[in-house]
């Protein structure tokens, strides 16, 4: 997945300057959700030490948070099984959850799983990308309903990377709702080619 969003990042890279957007890796809900019982635990929220690793996401130049993106779109894996994809927007505070199974998880567990990302992306925004313009709430999220289902094992990365990339043009045709198991197999062709062409070949000249 991390492989796939960075080569996203640079298919897309006119729309999301355009956008304010940007993709990014795994690495980013990953080390959230592994910081969730130190958070929990703080009662002092506002003097937890971040892990460097998100600090230098959040303030990759060129892509610094609430600077030159405000918003993210990125993966995240439900109970080592599931990947979703999640468009964050940071000025709005609100997650727009894109799952290629809602079935998977009902409403109570989906909320448990997205707790860290909510709660602590208003910490982020204030002391790691020292920006004040919003308050501590956490973030809002939404499953976004009607998309296309899939129940085919090892197709819910590339589908979930699929919607991020229509989210970020507005959802055209074929839409979310529209994908068929014809087209993702396409795709996922596709992708593997296109990171081949992106990050392989590259290595070699």
């Amino acid at each position: 997945m991390a492989v796939l969003m960075h080569m996203l990042d640079m298919h897309h890279k006119d729309v999301l300057q355009m956008e304010n957007a940007t993709f990014m890796p795994p690495t980013l809900t990953s080390l959230m959700q592994s910081k969730d019982r130190q958070f929990q635990a703080a009662l002092k929220k506002d003097k937890i030490r971040w892990d460097q690793r998100i600090s230098k996401l959040i303030l990759l130049p060129g892509k610094t948070w609430m600077k030159e993106v405000v918003k993210v779109y990125t993966p995240m894996i439900w109970a080592d099984r599931h990947w979703v994809g999640l468009a964050i927007d940071l000025r709005a505070g609100h997650v727009d959850v894109l799952d290629s199974l809602p079935s998977l998880y009902n409403e109570e567990r989906v909320q448990r799983f997205l707790r860290p990302i909510l709660q602590m992306l208003p910490y982020l925004i204030r002391y790691v990308a020292k920006n004040n313009s919003r308050d501590l709430s956490p973030f809002t999220c939404q499953r976004r309903t009607g998309t296309y289902e899939n129940s085919r094992s090892g197709d819910c990365g590339p589908v979930c990377a699929k919607f991020m990339e229509l989210h970020l043009y507005g959802d055209p045709y074929p839409h979310m709702s529209g994908l068929t198991d014809g087209m993702v197999d396409k795709f996922r062709q596709q992708y593997a080619m296109e990171a081949y062409k992106t990050i392989v070949l590259p290595a070699y000249y």
